[in-house]
């Protein structure tokens, strides 16, 4: 039996009637020769089964304490039911870019059943092509970016022939049957190790609180710590309906873009983002005056650490959304990255991610589900627009059960206040884009896609007019809105 952070199991709390905290990938994967998506689909199941004991979220469940008293923990479970987990999700024909990303909306909708390891992949079959792809999702409690690259190179293979595991699968202990007593024994001992640990966290604060007053002495800027963020269209209550969409571009120029400027590829980023941001919020009228503002989780991970869980904090940045020259935008965003590097640093110290205080979840999620009753996000502003995520993949090509895969798409969460998340992953010398989004806040996500890629190309043509080389872009599809309804008859057969 394991605890989970207060961190991992706030996103347990946070999922309500329109809110899920399902995170993941879409990869696109070639077959090998001669073999059907059925039979692969079906080998799959063995493929995966075989590797279980290789990453630990795959075979834990979740163990709740008795009122929600105090954080559920994680316990073994050694009968997972492969059928549960490997499902096949046949896509609308043709097949092409755009009806995988109407499946991806709809099964991103469905809420993970948890009273079995928070995981699934989802195959998605009838591509065009000999092809398959995967919604690899997971519930964000069990991952973070970092620790979801990390078991793709565990559970993924560097050749087609897939060899067996490097341990062999074990026969394992019976499922963990922990009683609601040892349960609520465990939470005294989580809550005595709080309160042992109160005058650490103090000292912490003290710390934290004197390099801000500091800063505040000398005159220091603050960037976007502090600001309210401008109004959009994306900054409400979201629905339960959701929006996706994919894109990719080049790594190598992304860095050399960087280079250019003594910008990082996170700036660069950015500035792609912001760009992409004002064109489609001017196109609709509502591009606000001030600057929109960037949440951009910034992972607190030591190197090597790949442990399941998430360990990041945010850290705010302003787009520069007001300022027309992309280059000068580019040099402000860099500038407000920075300062928001130093005001995370001074921070640090009074960061606690596994707060135990008696009855806090049951306490979390009444209060996470009274706002959403009543519409709180409607009414009032956050500190951010949008959340950008940067996160570094594999840097070398990987197969699964022989299938060699070519794409490596994100999918995050959108949230009330904030119905949209642009993440991006590295893929060998890809960087892949993915846009989730709430289905009525941003109906359109394709066309923001394109509005992206379009920001992508213009900046490029900016910074290295003589070093532009060949986009490998998905074909852009037909415009559709990717409204899904929660009552469609899909959900019911597949959820």
């Amino acid at each position: 039996m394991e605890k989970l952070t207060a961190t991992d199991a706030s996103f347990l709390y946070s999922e309500t009637r329109h809110c899920n905290s399902n995170i993941g990938s879409l990869n696109i994967l070639e077959l090998p020769a001669e073999q059907s998506a059925g039979a692969f689909v079906e080998s799959l199941k063995t493929y995966m089964s075989d590797r279980l004991h290789l990453v630990s979220y795959l075979s834990r469940k979740l163990a709740f304490v008795p009122g929600n008293w105090d954080h559920p923990a994680w316990v073994e479970d050694d009968n997972v039911n492969m059928d549960n987990h490997i499902i096949n999700f046949p896509v609308e024909s043709p097949g092409k870019l755009a009806d995988i990303e109407r499946a991806v909306a709809l099964i991103h909708e469905i809420k993970m059943s948890m009273d079995r390891p928070l995981w699934a992949m989802w195959v998605l079959t009838g591509l065009e092509g000999n092809k398959v792809a995967y919604y690899n999702q997971v519930h964000h409690a069990a991952i973070d970016g970092a620790s979801g690259n990390a078991a793709y190179t565990v559970l993924m293979d560097e050749t087609p022939d897939h060899p067996a595991p490097a341990e062999p699968a074990p026969s394992g202990p019976l499922s963990e049957q922990v009683s609601p007593l040892q349960l609520l024994e465990d939470s005294m001992k989580n809550f005595l190790r709080f309160q042992m640990e109160s005058g650490e966290r103090f000292n912490g604060s003290i710390e934290s609180s004197r390099r801000l007053m500091g800063r505040a002495l000398a005159g220091g800027d603050f960037g976007a710590f502090g600001k309210v963020a401008p109004a959009t269209p994306f900054n409400t209550q979201i629905s339960n309906t959701r929006s996706w969409a994919a894109g990719e571009m080049p790594l190598a120029d992304v860095k050399q873009m960087g280079k250019k400027v003594d910008a990082t590829i996170n700036d660069v980023v950015m500035a792609i983002c912001a760009q992409g941001l004002r064109t489609y919020l001017a196109r609709s009228g509502n591009l606000p005056e001030d600057n929109l503002i960037a949440g951009c989780p910034v992972s607190l991970r030591k190197p090597g650490d790949t442990k399941p869980g998430t360990q990041v904090t945010m850290m705010n940045v302003e787009l520069g959304t007001s300022i027309p020259d992309p280059i000068e935008r580019l040099k402000a965003i860099h500038a407000s990255a920075e300062t928001a590097k130093e005001i995370t640093a001074d921070l640090a110290s009074a960061f606690e991610g596994n707060a135990a205080v008696p009855g806090l979840p049951a306490m979390m999620q009444a209060g996470l589900t009274l706002s959403e009753d009543l519409g709180l996000a409607r009414y009032f502003r956050g500190p951010v627009n949008v959340v950008i995520s940067n996160v570094p993949g594999p840097r070398t090509t990987l197969y699964s059960n022989g299938a060699k895969m070519i794409s490596h798409y994100p999918i995050s969460i959108p949230a009330h206040g904030i119905g949209l998340n642009i993440t991006v992953q590295s893929y060998c010398k890809q960087l892949f884009l993915g846009i989730t989004a709430c289905g009525e806040a941003v109906p359109d996500a394709d066309l923001l896609r394109d509005d992206l890629i379009d920001a992508f190309q213009d900046l490029r043509a900016e910074l290295l007019p003589t070093n532009v080389s060949e986009l490998n872009v998905p074909p852009v599809p037909v415009r559709t809105p990717l409204h899904v309804s929660s009552q469609d008859p899909q959900h019911e057969k597949v959820a």
